[in-house]
């Protein structure tokens, strides 16, 4: 009984540390997303078939989305460090949800990847979230930190995925329009809460941003040539794994209901599972990541690889342990990824560092989703290969740099 008592404690003293302050406000705004993103995100591809596009078309959309998001998420970085995280964070939510409402009303394809290439745009503000959140843990949380507001989150995904298939299945167009609304609406909210409950983490450390400056911060991506080999490893690692996680955000959506014959309300209940058992299995490591962080990034690549081999029996149930293994391998080596830069970076050059992360990883997704696109013409087997190879160079990468080290 003490024991039991003893680790309820524990667990609820961690609960309430987390979901206090500035990562408090990540964790519910992130959970208010998720309701929006899990309603729309699994259908983004099929909204983009619907109003007439063709597999190029969609992986071209996503490439030409995130190399938007690769223009801004750079000078990004270097705002974060001198507007400081709170403003960044601010504007680029309010933008976000403008180009959201646009999303709802688009008439064709082609105005919709538009729309959705400046809300890419928009979120230049993603190293000022990593940032705010490293800056608002203490060191030996980093793994923890990152790891429960990942998880937590998704909750909405257990339920929403289905209801955004019913709402297709049943009105088709005007259905998934009516899912960006309800999307578009929560982004609004987040927008306020942000707005009103956010706390800068630089307060003595602003100053004033200039157009020289912020032009300067694309010239700055030389440095990478001059990175520490443990630091270029790390990038490196980011950027090969959005490359491999691209097939599951791109088409996995079309290949479920085009190629197995299942309905959307089918994929959004494959979604639901795969949420269920990570979120499970995540909230079980969260009290674990913080003591291996070091063996993260290579347990999280050979769960991809595992997932991947599953994928490659192409029936519904490998589809699903596919899907859920992906999740979870991706999330333990983004944790590891990201808890070693916040450990390696000091907080005023942390902005910078973060948008490093974001651009090996959208250099990646590029790369990934254009690749998918046209590989899936040939085989649709592509899907489950692409990761497979990548998985397992990775892994040979990471064993060639440790056993240099250990010479």
């Amino acid at each position: 009984m003490n024991e039991k008592g003893s680790l309820l404690r524990n667990i609820r003293n961690n609960i309430r540390y987390y979901v206090t302050g500035n990562v408090g406000i990540l964790l519910l705004t992130w959970f208010l997303y998720a309701i929006g993103n899990a309603l729309t995100i699994p259908y983004f591809s099929i909204y983009l078939k619907m109003l007439g596009a063709n597999a190029i078309d969609i992986g071209l959309t996503y490439s030409i989305s995130i190399i938007a998001q690769l223009i801004t998420v750079i000078p990004g970085g270097y705002l974060t460090d001198t507007l400081g995280r709170r403003l960044s964070i601010i504007i680029g939510t309010w933008l976000i949800t403008i180009t959201s409402f646009l999303m709802v009303i688009a008439p064709n394809w082609q105005l919709l990847a538009v729309f959705y290439a400046i809300n890419m745009a928009a979120a230049f503000y993603q190293p000022a979230l990593l940032a705010i959140l490293i800056d608002s843990l203490p060191r030996d949380r980093y793994a923890s930190g990152i790891l429960i507001t990942s998880i937590l989150p998704q909750i909405p995904w257990l339920v929403l995925p289905p209801i955004g298939g019913f709402l297709i299945n049943k009105y088709g167009l005007l259905g998934i329009r009516f899912a960006y609304l309800i999307s578009s609406i929560i982004s609004t909210t987040v927008a306020v809460i942000r707005q009103l409950a956010i706390k800068e983490t630089l307060n003595n450390k602003l100053s004033k941003a200039s157009l020289r400056e912020f032009l300067h911060s694309y010239y700055l991506l030389r440095n990478i040539i001059n990175l520490p080999s443990d630091l270029l490893i790390t990038y490196i690692s980011a950027l090969i794994i959005a490359i491999a996680v691209m097939p599951v955000n791109t088409l996995l959506s079309i290949y479920v209901v085009y190629k197995l014959g299942l309905s959307t309300v089918y994929w959004g209940y494959l979604v639901s599972i795969s949420y269920a058992a990570y979120i499970i299995i995540g909230i079980f490591l969260m009290f674990y990541v913080d003591k291996y962080r070091n063996k993260l990034l290579i347990s999280g690549i050979i769960i991809n690889t595992v997932g991947s081999a599953i994928g490659l029996l192409e029936n519904a149930y490998s589809t699903i342990g596919y899907l859920l293994l992906l999740q979870i391998g991706t999330q333990l080596a983004m944790t590891a990824i990201q808890s070693k830069l916040g450990s390696s970076i000091s907080i005023d050059r942390r902005g910078y560092g973060m948008s490093m992360l974001i651009v090996f990883q959208l250099v990646g997704q590029t790369i990934g989703s254009y690749v998918t696109g046209e590989l899936y013409k040939v085989s649709t087997g592509s899907i489950f290969l692409i990761p497979l190879i990548l998985s397992l160079s990775l892994i040979m990468m990471i064993s060639l740099y440790r056993m240099k080290l250990n010479r």
